[in-house]
């Protein structure tokens, strides 16, 4: 039996929710927020998947404003390898979507995030630099965020 899917939905996640984990939660003044959790993701490796879910749920806002809460917690080795996904995401975080970021908010980094951020403040755009927000002073929830 087959299951028809919202456009904005990828195939993948609507079997598996927790797939490429990245959700919309709410809209609060017209800018639009989304979480996503990559160490519970269970296809983090699907690249092509995880880029095309991002892209299409963006591409439903039409141009409104947007932030994103990345929580760290159980991020490892494993996804900080994924360097075509992080390539990935830079690319739709600032050539397709970044005139309408306005925040990307990382709770709970591990020390892989860490390194990540620190690799990519070395060639990422100042832009994207500035609208970079790490918390790492405590343990966060995203039940803080709306």
């Amino acid at each position: 039996m087959s299951r028809k899917v919202a456009p904005e939905i990828c195939p993948s996640c609507a079997v598996d929710p927790e797939g490429h984990s990245f959700k919309k939660l709410k809209e609060k003044n017209g800018v639009t927020l989304f979480y996503t959790r990559p160490g519970v993701a269970t296809l983090y490796k699907d690249t092509e998947g995880i880029l095309s879910h991002v892209d299409n749920v963006l591409a439903t806002l039409g141009g409104k404003k947007w932030i994103c809460i990345i929580d760290g917690e159980g991020f490892d080795i494993r996804h900080a390898t994924e360097l075509s996904t992080g390539h990935g995401l830079y690319d739709l975080f600032t050539k397709k979507y970044g005139a309408s970021l306005v925040e990307l908010k990382l709770i709970n980094p591990t020390w892989h995030i860490h390194g990540v951020v620190n690799a990519a403040k070395s060639w990422a755009s100042q832009e994207f630099v500035e609208k970079l927000t790490v918390l790492d002073d405590r343990q966060y929830s995203v039940v803080q965020f709306i």
